[in-house]
């Protein structure tokens, strides 16, 4: 039975067939899938033969990719670069042990269409003669997947009173359940020391740059008869550096030097700086939203220096400041940058 298969098999194909060297495990890594993305290829596969000088590998890329460069070329060892159009090949200089090769590209442009594309490989002599059966890759060119996801913007911002005796950037409080949400009431003011209230300012949010918080008030504080306790000091803010607390010196007939209103923060990072220091006062111009706190990214409401600091107001008049019920409004306003 077995002479009779060989003897059909010796007609059929008139010599007895043997099986062939074969390349095998091939593979094409490539970094970018996407139509008309530029790629590295990484193309690994194993050969079965040795091959000897002058032999050499060839891979040949579907005509639909462009921009094969020698010089984007790197082949195992110290094999030969060479490009030719779509064909790349690496050229033995000595012997080349068969076994797992790989031969990387870069700045390949992919084919413009989407679908799959065959890239071959195979070994030769340096007359053309293939030395093992060679094998074909496929690629898959697809448009990219775009992910999107939206984050809403948040941004929660509250005030708290506080009470006496807290210390705020060095500075005592002095008045007790004075100082609520929206309201900050000092009393009969003394003309032998000043008055301080205090409050907390909270702020959350998921602004990518943070946020800054001011406060301005919309006039000195004004009685019924039209007198005022102007800012500090005497009325007229620092100019440069803030300074720390003064008592009024009155001048008669100089109504700004009776009595002044001045407001510290703890916040040190206000414009990337600590302008309040250490019990240093701003006074208010009547004109400029001063800033009181600061983040450059996003805060958690209860963090100190993040996203919680204590501002204090501190009043003090002398024996000249005209009698009368003082009043002013405060606007804080917080804004964040996402």
């Amino acid at each position: 039975m077995v002479a009779v298969v060989i003897f059909s098999m010796i007609a059929m194909y008139v010599f007895v067939p043997i099986a062939r060297a074969a390349i095998t495990d091939a593979k094409d890594l490539i970094t970018d899938s996407d139509r008309s993305a530029t790629a590295t290829h990484t193309i690994t596969f194993t050969t079965s033969v040795d091959l000897v000088a002058t032999d050499y590998m060839e891979i040949t890329f579907a005509p639909e990719f462009a921009n094969e460069n020698v010089a984007n070329l790197t082949c195992p060892g110290t094999m030969t670069e060479g490009v030719a159009g779509d064909v790349i090949t690496c050229t033995a200089a000595g012997g080349v042990a068969s076994g797992t090769q790989q031969v990387t590209i870069t700045n390949v442009t992919n084919p413009n269409a989407a679908g799959p594309y065959t890239i071959t490989i195979v070994t030769k002599n340096s007359g053309g003669t293939e030395l093992e059966d060679g094998t074909d890759v496929k690629v898959y060119i697809i448009d990219d997947v775009v992910v999107t996801a939206t984050v809403l913007s948040t941004l929660t911002f509250s005030i708290s009173g506080l009470g006496n005796a807290v210390d705020v950037n060095g500075v005592q409080t002095t008045e007790d359940n004075s100082a609520t949400t929206t309201a900050l009431e000092f009393g009969d003011l003394s003309t032998t020391a000043s008055s301080t209230v205090g409050q907390q300012l909270s702020v959350a949010t998921n602004a990518t740059d943070g946020f800054t918080v001011t406060v301005q008030q919309d006039y000195n504080m004004l009685s019924a008869g039209g007198a005022d306790i102007d800012a500090f000091q005497d009325g007229t803010p620092p100019p440069g550096a803030l300074q720390p607390w003064a008592a009024p010196t009155p001048v008669i007939d100089t109504e700004n030097t009776y009595g002044h209103l001045g407001i510290t923060s703890e916040d040190s990072t206000i414009s990337g700086s600590d302008p309040f220091g250490t019990a240093l006062y701003d006074g208010f111009d009547g004109t400029t939203a001063l800033a009181v706190m600061y983040h450059n990214g996003p805060a958690d409401g209860a963090t100190a220096g993040a996203g919680v600091t204590q501002v204090a107001y501190t009043i003090e008049i002398s024996v000249m400041q005209e009698a009368g019920d003082y009043t002013n409004t405060l606007t804080y306003i917080c804004t964040p940058q996402f």
